[in-house]
């Protein structure tokens, strides 16, 4: 698709009823260009009928957190009330972000819905993900508002000491402002929505998505409870084990257990599971196909951070791409792997044709 097309074809998802001249006077061109573009538009099958119909896309819109993770890390045994020498690091993050992001990587139409400040870690942000091929359309930047930001100290042994996060940002992605996106938001191929967000705003895209599928991602054993009365609405949910527990109460210490739970949410509704059972693999189950365990992919671990959210943008992909829920899990689990081996949040090199030859080399 030409980049003139993409530009009216934002134009016409943002407002499915303006009118050629509009779209003539935003973008600085006549009237007939317009309509040239969009007859072509037509005959590629991205319009269909009059009055702007939209096909069905292969774009996906991911609504979440953005954020910059700040990590500080100590070179010698940690003293607390003093200062200690060592590094400070900064990544753009954020599970939504990251989401968007490695959708962006693989090859796919990839638009971000989220708030950041209008301050220094905002700009950066909306920038490095603009520069991953993110649509930042409808990232909204707000005046006098500061970025989500997480901090955390990891001691000398690579643990995790303290950590503070400031999200109230995301407070201010209101079912008001999501209204801006509805048009868009409903004729994605598939809708990837983080549970950092307030429970207004999950609310608002679980009653107006219509048939698109959702896929979610829990957060948290804290932020999972959020989605407890929404199961139904879910097509892929995207737990770990101790958040599946939470969410079901049911304990997971074995498979059997991991099949077990999988039905109790296939009868809450949902209709695909991809349950994360750490060193173990991942178990996955699809309401009425099929189900099964993936092991785990060997790979040298150097940042835990952003391997789920990597995963996540593997199974939005294959969704898209149409690929059986096994072979989704594999090549999700592959996008995940490489993300470990990186010491980016979002592996800089993620690409389909990577992960299929790490997928190769392990299998």
């Amino acid at each position: 698709m030409a980049n003139r097309e993409k530009q009216i074809l934002q134009l016409i998802r943002r407002d499915p009823f303006i009118q050629q001249q509009e779209i003539a006077d935003i973008l600085g061109i006549s009237r007939s260009c317009v309509a040239g573009h969009i007859m072509n538009l037509s005959k590629k099958g991205y319009i269909k009928g009059k009055g702007y119909i939209l096909s069905e896309s292969r774009y996906a819109v991911t609504v979440g957190a953005a954020n910059m993770d700040v990590t500080s890390y100590v070179f010698s045994k940690l003293i607390y009330e003093d200062s200690n020498p060592g590094k400070n690091k900064s990544t753009a993050g954020g599970v939504g972000r990251n989401i968007a992001h490695n959708i962006a990587l693989l090859g796919l139409e990839s638009y971000l819905i989220s708030v950041v400040g209008d301050d220094f870690y905002g700009k950066t942000l909306f920038e490095q993900t603009k520069l991953a091929g993110v649509y930042t359309d409808y990232f909204h930047k707000l005046s006098g508002e500061s970025t989500s930001t997480y901090n955390s100290l990891i001691d000398e042994h690579g643990e995790m000491r303290v950590a503070v996060n400031d999200m109230s940002i995301l407070e201010k992605l209101t079912p008001a402002l999501l209204s801006q996106s509805k048009a868009l938001i409903q004729h994605a191929g598939v809708l990837i929505i983080d549970c950092n967000l307030t429970e207004d705003t999950l609310e608002w895209l679980f009653s107006h998505a219509g048939n698109i599928p959702i896929f979610v991602d829990t957060v948290s054993t804290f932020k999972a409870p959020k989605i407890r009365h929404w199961l139904s609405h879910i097509h892929t949910l995207k737990p770990n084990r101790l958040e599946a527990e939470i969410l079901s109460g049911i304990k997971i210490t074995t498979l059997a257990d991991a099949a077990d739970t999988a039905s109790w949410f296939h009868q809450q509704g949902v209709q695909r599971l991809a349950l994360s059972m750490g060193t173990e693999g991942v178990y996955y189950s699809e309401i009425g196909g099929v189900s099964g365990s993936s092991p785990a992919i060997p790979i040298n671990i150097i940042n835990t951070n952003g391997a789920g959210d990597a995963m996540m943008a593997g199974l939005a992909y294959c969704w898209l791409e149409n690929m059986t829920l096994e072979k989704s899990i594999r090549f999700a689990q592959g996008c995940s792997a490489l993300t470990l081996s990186s010491e980016f949040t979002n592996h800089p090199n993620l690409s389909c044709s990577r992960v299929n030859k790490l997928l190769e080399l392990r299998s």
